[in-house]
């Protein structure tokens, strides 16, 4: 089984794509700030973190396009997916998460 579920922040806003075939669909994409509260502080007080590329297709996309900003904190339940490519001869690793649902921590802020 292949289940992932952090809580963090949005470290920006996210990117929405809108694909026009024969059914379109948006697809959402941003980098996730993950805190490891299991581990001390460091001398300015934060925990270590893990960073995380986060993406989303359809209504789930739509959502995170129209509530979702930088430091948005929320739950993110998906799966961990590998991106493994070659780049001139050199083997790249990496990770993302495709979200299945999300859930919101905080009361979205007002503005003014």
């Amino acid at each position: 089984m292949n289940q992932i579920t952090v809580t963090g922040r949005l470290t920006e806003e996210p990117k929405t794509t809108f694909s026009m075939g024969s059914e379109p669909a948006a697809h959402a994409v941003f980098n996730f700030a993950v805190p490891d509260m299991s581990m001390r502080r460091d001398e300015q007080g934060n925990y270590p973190t893990d960073f995380f590329r986060c993406s989303c297709w359809g209504k789930l996309a739509e959502a995170v396009e129209k509530h979702c900003n930088k430091g948005t904190k929320l739950l993110i339940v998906g799966r961990l997916k590998n991106n493994n490519y070659e780049k001139n001869g050199q083997k790249v690793y990496s990770n993302e998460i495709v979200m299945d649902s999300l859930e919101f921590l905080e009361p979205k802020k007002q503005n003014g």
